[in-house]
């Protein structure tokens, strides 16, 4: 903005300087304010962070007391193994029975063989053998390379050969047309001469039937010779076949003629022998030249055959020797995180099965039965032991949206509240009831904590706050989840990163929702970038 301003001041008196300082000031304010006027938007931001993010589900119930607990198995089995008898006290945490674990025990070992063999690495033996394994495959690779080589080099041999002999065939073939083609013309020059209508035909059928096609036949021919290859002589071989076909023709009308009532007595038996002999030799030609062209074309479809059946071999060897480079490259690299994280889920999912095969006492007690032994199949349903606590239990209303994310055993933090929120007490989830409870047309669903702690403060009626971990993480990427965003009409999330002075949208791979509004990020950002929350004016 350009402001002009003309102020001529009076410098002969103070109170001109007074006036021009106050009018310069007013000037300068003024440039400020429109100036400040033109700022631009503003953005709410906040930073990746890494650090450790909690999932929990919090709810209210009363504490009630618990007269006696029943504990089944997750799963139906066979009972291997009965550790208490009735009338037992048992502590909390106590191995109390289990099904047969003899092969989840052998999932365990191996989950852990594996995630431990991925720490170590590949032992010099393993790496010496998927070395000889490539060495192997390239042996097997080079043979293959070698046969698709012989296979074409013997394929080129007999077609050539194959050629050769049909040039020779070539000109015996034509030898045998020029030598029917003399015998015409010696009976036309002794007996058709004539103008009359068997003169004419028998003059018309040498020319067209018998002389053209053969010089036809020799002009392919002598241009096959010339070229050796193999397409001109396949055209040589083609115009031989029609050429043999129509002198055929020729020398049987003119045979004809020769029998007929006017020539009958006159052109001699020999002369009428000669033309036999030669319709013999050209119908041997046909037949000769017939079985080169299909004996070439039999011979072609095998060498291609041959080919791709030796190609196919060089292309398997080639595979597997990738496959092998592939293997003993992954023996010697050192193992990325991305796969001993999938052994290390691999190997706690393999304890997390195992584990529900056995029955641990979730609160201090005394068995006060056990019903079945050992030796016993028993299902989900049917209660394992029956357990007497003196304890308290708390039963809370969890809603279907936050219910999926419990399992029995979830270690809960408990707060009452007439002790107030600093003095809390631990316990664990002990049932999750599979029938649901419609609550003002929510549906929810009733668990079940038992108190860990040993207190003589809780007292029945007394309202408890619970607050159930289900999950956590820890050194990973999180941002606040009001900072993701959704694609219209998909499932792709986003957000918007702020970077030299510029928006840009960025997927992202979301992971655990976590408490305080935090969300796991597994890919798409890096530790330290900007996002915006909110922008503004």
């Amino acid at each position: 903005m350009k402001i002009n301003f003309k102020f001529k001041p009076n410098f002969k008196s103070k109170k001109t300087w007074i006036i021009s300082a106050v009018v310069v000031l007013i000037i300068i304010v003024a440039f400020s304010f429109l100036s400040g006027g033109n700022k631009t938007s503003k953005y709410e931001t906040v930073k990746v962070e890494r650090g450790a993010l909690v999932q929990t589900v919090d709810a209210t119930g009363k504490v009630e007391s618990a007269n006696d607990l029943s504990l089944h198995f997750d799963g139906m089995g066979i009972v291997e193994n009965v550790r208490v008898e009735e009338g037992d006290k048992v502590r909390v945490g106590q191995w109390l029975a289990n099904l047969s674990l003899s092969q989840l025990n052998a999932a365990v070992a191996q989950a852990q063989a594996s995630l431990d063999q991925k720490l170590a690495g590949a032992t010099v033996e393993q790496v010496n053998v998927a070395q000889k394994q490539v060495e192997s495959a390239q042996v097997s690779l080079d043979k293959a390379e070698e046969t698709l080589n012989d296979t074409k080099v013997l394929a080129d041999k007999n077609l050539a050969a194959k050629y050769s002999y049909a040039l020779n065939v070539l000109d015996d073939t034509y030898i045998k047309m020029y030598n029917a083609y003399a015998a015409v013309d010696g009976v036309k020059e002794n007996y058709f001469e004539s103008n009359d209508q068997e003169g004419l035909t028998v003059r018309n059928n040498e020319e067209y039937q018998i002389k053209r096609p053969k010089d036809e036949t020799k002009v392919y021919i002598d241009a096959a010779k010339a070229s050796g290859k193999t397409e001109d002589i396949d055209k040589a071989i083609s115009s031989a076949k029609d050429s043999l076909s129509k002198i055929l023709v020729g020398l049987t009308v003119i045979r004809g003629i020769c029998d007929d009532s006017t020539y009958q007595n006159r052109v001699t038996s020999t002369e009428k022998t000669s033309l036999d002999t030669q319709k013999s030799y050209i119908s041997t030609a046909q037949t000769t030249i017939s079985s080169l062209e299909n004996e070439i074309s039999i011979l072609k479809i095998q060498n291609e055959n041959n080919f791709n059946s030796a190609q196919a071999a060089v292309d398997a060897a080639t595979a597997a020797l990738e496959l092998q480079q592939a293997n003993y490259d992954s023996l010697i690299a050192k193992p990325r995180d991305i796969d001993i994280a999938y052994y290390q889920a691999v190997l706690d999912q393999a304890i997390a099965s195992r584990n529900k095969a056995i029955i641990y006492a979730p609160i201090e007690g005394v068995i006060t039965k056990v019903n079945k032994k050992k030796g016993e199949l028993i299902s989900s349903s049917e209660a394992m032991i029956e357990i007497l606590s003196p304890h308290y239990e708390i039963q809370v209303d969890i809603p279907e949206t936050d219910v999926v994310k419990l399992k029995t055993g979830n270690d809960v933090t408990i707060t009452l509240d007439a002790l107030g929120s600093d003095t809390k007490f631990t316990g664990s989830i002990l049932t999750i009831d599979p029938a649901s409870t419609d609550i003002q047309d929510v549906v929810y669903y009733k668990v079940k904590v038992g108190i860990s702690s040993n207190s003589e403060l809780f007292k029945s009626g007394m309202t408890a706050d619970v607050l159930i971990k289900t999950d956590n993480r820890d050194g990973v990427l999180y941002i606040p989840y009001r900072a993701v965003l959704s694609k219209t009409g998909t499932d792709e999330k986003y957000v918007r990163v702020f970077k030299n002075e510029q928006i840009e949208e960025r997927t992202v791979q979301l992971g655990l929702r976590a408490d305080d509004g935090k969300v796991e990020i597994l890919s798409g950002l890096s530790e330290g970038e900007e996002i915006v929350l909110k922008i503004g004016k």
